[in-house]
Parts: C-alpha cells; sequence; structure tokens
C-alpha cells in the first residue's frame, strides 16, 4: 500500500526517490490546501494543524523536524491515537559544542575582551577572574541525548557534571545524579548551571524566583532547553543581585526575543537566536530517522526510532 506522505522541510530529488522506493508518494508543503489522503507528516509549519485536523486525511504518525514536540496540539494528537517520532539526537553534538562555547565565554573572560576590543581598550584581566572548566561543579537539567553530549564534552575537559532528571536514575557520563525533587543541595553551591530539559507541565518556569534565590552565585547560567523553563524576570533579578553572575540564552518564552525585552541589555548575558543546534548537515540525520521509522512501519506497524510518549510530552 502506498503511503501518502506530506512534507514540510523541501526534499531534494534523491531523498524523494529513496521515498518513493519505499512505497511512499511525497506531496509538499505547497499543496496543503489540496492535499488528502495524507497518512504521515514530516516536519511542522504554519498550516500543521489544518493538514492533521483535515477530514480528507488519516494522519497516523508525525515525524517531526525538531526534539521538542511543544508546540503541536498534543491533547488532539493523544485523543486521535496520532503517532509521534522526533529527532532527538540529530542537534545534540551541535548544542553540546555551543553550550562549551558559552561556558569558555565567561570562563575565559572573552565577554569584556569583545566589550575592550570595541572600545580599542587594553585591559588584562585579573587572574582572580579566570577559571578553567575542569575545575567547575556543573549541574545539568536533562541527562537526555543532549545532556549526554554536554556531559561527554566536559568529560575530555576533566569535567565530571552532576545530571539532575525526572527519577533520578544514573547516566554515563555524570558522577552523580538526582531528581528534580532533590536538587537543592545539589545546586546550592554549583558554579555553572545548564538547562536542557523538555518542555512539559513539570518544567515551566522551573527556573523561578524560588530556584534562583536559593542560588549562591552561579558563574553561568545556560538555557539550551525549552524557553518555557525559565521566568525570564525571575532570571533578570537573580542576574540583578548576583545570584547568578552569567547567563547564556539560546531559547526564549517568546521568540523572537522581543525588542523591548530588557535582558538584550544586561553586559553580563550572551543572547543567540535559537541557533545553537544548527549544523548544515542537520538534515541527513533527521531523514534517516523517517526513513528507518517507515521500513519498520511498514514491516509491522511500529515506528522504531525516537518514539515520543505524547502524554509525557518527550
Amino acid at each position: 500500500m502506498t503511503e501518502r506522505l506530506f512534507t514540510f522541510p523541501t526534499l531534494n530529488q534523491t531523498q524523494i526517490d529513496q521515498l518513493t522506493a519505499l512505497g511512499v508518494e511525497v506531496i509538499p508543503a505547497s499543496d496543503w490546501e489540496t492535499a488528502t489522503d495524507i497518512d504521515i507528516i514530516f516536519g511542522w509549519g504554519a498550516h500543521g494543524a489544518a493538514v492533521l485536523q483535515n477530514p480528507q486525511n488519516h494522519v497516523r504518525w508525525i515525524q517531526t523536524f525538531s526534539a521538542g514536540v511543544d508546540y503541536l496540539p498534543l491533547d488532539w494528537i493523544q485523543a486521535h491515537h496520532v503517532q509521534v517520532t522526533n529527532a532527538s539526537g540529530a542537534y545534540s553534538a551541535a548544542i553540546a559544542e555551543s553550550t562549551i562555547g558559552y561556558l569558555l565565554y565567561f570562563l575565559r573572560d572573552f565577554n569584556d575582551a569583545v566589550k575592550n576590543q570595541a572600545g580599542h581598550f587594553w585591559q588584562v584581566p585579573a587572574r582572580s577572574e579566570l577559571a578553567t572548566l575542569a575545575n567547575q561543579k556543573v549541574v545539568i537539567y536533562g541527562t537526555g541525548s543532549i545532556g549526554q553530549h554536554i556531559a561527554e564534552l566536559l568529560n575530555g575537559f576533566g569535567n565530571y557534571p552532576f545530571g539532575v532528571n525526572r527519577s533520578g536514575h544514573g547516566v554515563a557520563g555524570f558522577q552523580g545524579t538526582v531528581s528534580l525533587k532533590d536538587d537543592a543541595d545539589l545546586v546550592k553551591d554549583a558554579d555553572v548551571v545548564i538547562n536542557a530539559m523538555p518542555a512539559t507541565a513539570e518544567t515551566t518556569h522551573y527556573f523561578n524566583n524560588d530556584y534562583f534565590t536559593q542560588l549562591n552565585g552561579v558563574r553561568i547560567f545556560v538555557n539550551v532547553g525549552r524557553g518555557k523553563s525559565v521566568d525570564e524576570n525571575a532570571l533578570m533579578h537573580a542576574l540583578l543581585y548576583q545570584n547568578v553572575l552569567n547567563a547564556a540564552l539560546d531559547v526564549f518564552e517568546h521568540e523572537p526575543l522581543p525588542k523591548d525585552s530588557k535582558l538584550w541589555d544586561y553586559p553580563n548575558v550572551l543572547i543567540t537566536p535559537h541557533q545553537t543546534g544548527f549544523d548544515v548537515d542537520n538534515i541527513r540525520p533527521i531523514f534517516g530517522y523517517l526513513t528507518d521509522n517507515l521500513k519498520s512501519w511498514k514491516a509491522d506497524g511500529t515506528l522504531s526510532v525516537n518514539l515520543v510518549d505524547v502524554s509525557r510530552g518527550y
């Protein structure tokens, strides 16, 4: 039986030929108004909900182009028994390298160096202002693919981070892990806190005023997880009162970050526009997830790679 796949990413002819060989007819995003009998959606876009909920379609599976799935109409998807697979793992290496870049940017005082260069100002930092990765107590929230890739790179610098996850289960690359409900003692003397958690009801505004006030001058707070995890007003308060000394932020509750957000003006904040996962080669592994899943789907109706628990949101 030929499956009809609606794709938001533009596929090249080689990719279309691969899908055709697997018994799949490819429908491009430009045909969203006339598309019918759609079985599979690849990616997501402005008309995703319209395609998904069109009664002339019978979508049974969505392969996302992202690791996070919080933007999908998950309640509708769960109620209609649509399966979701994500792109977990495709972005992890790039996000991990970006995170290391953030840490070195502040630990090696490149933040001040960039400002001084703009003013043609030669200012040698005090040795006491510089630190190395190996000597930092790092706590990573989220020990999935992204967190594990960050930990692996940190291990190469002689740093063995602590992890925080839902249950506290142990994970390779971490010297210890605790559950979300048991993190207070772990973070009170942390040097670096990294958020790599998915967006769920449990993680929304997890990093709030109560969280930040328990910190004792964390050198760097990093968010490469989801914007909804951080109460931005609480973070700004923490930066002002030095519960957090520096922050590197790639994701925000509202994107693009509004021009009038005060975060833009904090001299100790590095802002990037949700780019840490970008890689010229992103499409290759994600298309691989799609084809691997298609093969198992065709064989026995199962999805073999990155099946999402829709009820949990990851």
